[in-house]
């Protein structure tokens, strides 16, 4: 599968994504280059008659609404991923706050101060649907469009108050370990409308003072998100974090002798003999296989384990403990173990993290 076919892939779970975006509000507000005209009359009386009236009507006052340039990057949180998992997902989402139709670019930075880098990432887009400042699982399953960082591309054009949501997708490398983290920015800046003058080029701040009337002026409005970029500089950022949770397995193996003579053989637990015993035949002998998951968050899960008694042994009875799920099998009791007859097996089980599984074997020697 394609890494764009799983893009909402743990995302469609949920009923919806919230927008993290600050909002003001005059956000969008009056339309860029939109005249504003503003007229007055005054009424007197001399010695009780009325003079000519005084107005502007002729000349309004006027000014142009100039152009606010303000967005907002929003991280939608962190994602729990395990060790080697491909196409892993953060939600981003781009606001324009402004008051005009802008584009956008995206530029991503692997965070540096973390435990490891992301590999393989990918930028995909779609603009929201419109359902109220919410990317819902419908806008994520929806057609994304690739977006190449760097690459001089530009995003659909954007109208004020329209939002962005933006599916950053990588690879976690095999090597993590539980906890670890790697933070992934997403930096966004403000274009030129693709299909305005000057189609997609970086927007800049107007200077030389306020003009009033004419063409509707730059005036770079936009916060700072991160130490990536800066305030009023027509670009904004967010960080998401892929958090790793990862179970992390030991297992050893241990034999001793449960009773010299044989007795107590059947029963798991059961009492050992006294003293010194001795693996003579007749005996019985324990081996215990203990699996311990030393991770703080994740379970182990589709756990299979599988031991084949030797020629010399004579199977009696075996029990799991500590694991959930799976299938347990083992011979019947009294099973001569010749010619690998004896196979204790436990297949599609899950120790939960911080726990210990074992696996009590007992048998006869011949």
């Amino acid at each position: 599968m394609t890494k764009l076919g799983l893009l909402t892939r743990g995302l469609l779970g949920t009923s919806a994504i919230t927008l993290f975006a600050a909002s003001s509000a005059f956000a969008g507000g009056t339309a860029a280059g939109t005249n504003v005209q503003n007229t007055f009359t005054l009424d007197y009386q001399v010695s009780g008659t009325a003079q000519p009236t005084i107005d502007n009507t002729a000349t309004p006052t006027e000014f142009t609404v100039d152009r606010l340039i303000d967005l907002t990057v929003a991280s939608s949180g962190d994602t729990t991923v395990a060790p080697g998992a491909t196409n892993q997902e953060l939600v981003f989402t781009v606001t324009n706050n402004g008051n005009d139709t802008q584009a956008y670019s995206f530029a991503l930075v692997n965070e540096a101060g973390d435990d490891f880098d992301t590999t393989g990432l990918n930028i995909n887009y779609i603009i929201d649907n419109g359902t109220g400042g919410v990317c819902d699982a419908t806008d994520l399953a929806g057609t994304m469009t690739p977006y190449v960082p760097g690459s001089g591309n530009a995003s659909a054009d954007l109208p004020a108050d329209a939002v962005i949501c933006v599916v950053v997708d990588g690879d976690i490398p095999a090597v993590q370990v539980d906890t670890e983290t790697s933070g992934i920015s997403l930096i966004s800046d403000t274009l030129q409308p693709t299909t305005g003058a000057s189609p997609g080029t970086p927007v800049v701040a107007d200077t030389g003072g306020n003009t009033l009337t004419g063409a509707a002026e730059n005036v770079l409005a936009d916060g700072s998100g991160t130490a990536n970029e800066v305030a009023n500089a027509g670009d904004h950022s967010a960080t998401g974090t892929f958090i790793v949770a990862s179970a992390d397995l030991t297992a050893t193996k241990a034999v001793s002798v449960f009773t010299q003579d044989g007795s107590g053989c059947t029963t798991i637990p059961g009492t050992p003999g006294a003293g010194d015993q001795y693996s003579v035949p007749g005996a019985c002998v324990e081996y215990v296989i203990t699996t311990t998951n030393t991770g703080a968050t994740a379970s182990a899960t589709s756990i299979d384990i599988s031991d084949v008694l030797p020629d010399e042994l004579e199977f009696i009875n075996a029990a799991p403990s500590g694991f959930t799920g799976g299938a347990f099998a083992q011979p019947a009791t009294n099973t001569l173990c010749n010619g690998g007859a004896c196979t204790v097996s436990l297949t599609g089980a899950t120790l939960t993290a911080g726990a210990v599984g074992t696996i009590t074997i007992r048998a006869i020697v011949q």
